[in-house]
């Protein structure tokens, strides 16, 4: 991992940790007087003071919630950075969590004498599940989809993600990382319903099962069948953690497994990382790009040793 994304990353782990147990000191340290949010539910604010008294608001110690972040992608270069996320929040001391929240992240983020900071940080919040009076203060979208008055999207794709921006590759020669990045492209591809993103994740002649489409073969059926298929849900997030990537030794073609993680049920009463299906991707490198080839989903519960 390169020191840009390992700072990005601890950025975000700061911001985590400090929003999900009001730690006031953690959440200015990320932010500056000049950080800007743009956040679904909380509105827009704008300096470390603001930002952080909302998050900071959001903690209840009645029901703490643990936040976990998935899916990341950090590009740019040394002095400055563009990062992407998944974040879920639940319960943990309830099986399944009585309440669970999804949300995506995009960010740029500026290197400074004290570290990584957020320029600017853009939330959105689709859903949430289980006890709702834990979220009360949140503006969340209805499950119905848009409607007349709705207020304008935190995070729009086609303009505000990465790919969208050209924003260059960290590392261009670590296939690897690159594969692990394939998953976050595509997820955020299909669940921000980005149909020009998502052309980019297949090859020609990708060919799999696609449930519940059924088996698929080129790629004007796969675009296609996912195109009239995909509605706004706004509770729909991949989740998904790589539990296993293979490359070969010419770097053109690799195998990937993804874990499909339920945030309502994360883990395993022992604490073991839980998924509830996993992908097999075969991918295939065009144009200096990763994209899948054959595509399988597969559903069942799984651990990460029990595939």
């Amino acid at each position: 991992m390169t020191p840009t994304a390992e700072g990005a990353l601890a950025a975000l782990d700061t911001f985590v940790a400090g929003w999900a147990c009001s730690d006031q000191d953690a959440l200015t340290a990320v932010f500056a007087d000049s950080s800007v949010l743009h956040s679904s539910a909380h509105g827009e604010a704008r300096g470390a003071r603001d930002i952080t008294a909302l998050f900071s608001a959001d903690f209840d110690p009645a029901m703490p919630l643990d936040i976990v972040t998935t899916n990341h992608f950090v590009g740019g270069d040394d002095e400055r950075a563009v990062l992407t996320s998944y974040l879920y929040g639940f319960t943990p001391q309830t099986e399944p969590a009585l309440s669970t929240f999804g949300a995506t992240l995009v960010a740029d983020l500026v290197r400074t004498e004290s570290g990584w900071q957020f320029e600017v940080l853009r939330l959105s919040i689709p859903w949430i599940d289980g006890d709702e009076a834990r979220f009360a203060k949140w503006s969340i979208p209805s499950p119905e989809g848009w409607k007349i008055g709705d207020a304008t999207p935190s995070i729009v794709s086609e303009l505000d993600s990465p790919w969208a921006r050209g924003i260059h590759d960290l590392d261009p020669h670590d296939a690897v990382r690159q594969v692990a990045d394939f998953y976050s492209r595509y997820s955020w591809a299909i669940d921000q319903g980005d149909i020009t993103l998502l052309h980019g994740c297949f090859t020609e002649d990708v060919f799999g099962a696609f449930p519940p489409m059924g088996d698929l073969q080129g790629r004007h059926e796969v675009i296609g069948q996912m195109k009239s298929f995909r509605r706004l849900w706004p509770w729909m997030q991949h989740f998904g953690r790589p539990l296993q990537i293979t490359v070969d030794e010419a770097r053109n073609t690799a195998h990937l497994v993804v874990g499909r993680i339920i945030p309502q049920r994360p883990a395993t009463p022992n604490g073991q990382d839980l998924y509830g299906a996993h992908y097999q991707f075969d991918l295939r490198r065009e144009d200096d790009t990763w994209k899948i080839s054959r595509f399988e989903y597969i559903p069942g519960w799984i651990t990460a040793t029990g595939r």
